[in-house]
């Protein structure tokens, strides 16, 4: 429990998965993306994002949304810091 915290979605860039204003569970023990997809919490430069998060082998890493109107990204090594895995989206019915 001590991991874990909780924040609000804002944006729309992770639609339909993450809408604007719901309730989101992180998980700070979990900070190594792995190839996989995933979805998780970082920060690049000041800014604080939730995306899904692709490791290539040359050490970037892609970054992309779920909402189809939003370019995936590329950090170079060492530009991203991993805050947690999200794990649970609470959502309104």
């Amino acid at each position: 429990p001590e991991n874990l915290f909780w924040t609000l979605g804002d944006g729309d860039s992770m639609e339909p998965t993450i809408r604007s204003g719901e309730l989101i569970l992180i998980d700070r023990s979990q900070i190594s993306p792995r190839m996989g997809d995933g979805i998780w919490a970082f920060a690049w430069g000041d800014v604080g994002m939730i995306k899904r998060l692709r490791p290539l082998p040359d050490g970037t890493v892609e970054i992309h949304s779920d909402n189809q109107l939003v370019r995936p990204a590329l950090a170079a090594d060492g530009e991203l810091h991993v805050i947690g895995r999200v794990v649970a989206i609470i959502r309104k019915c």
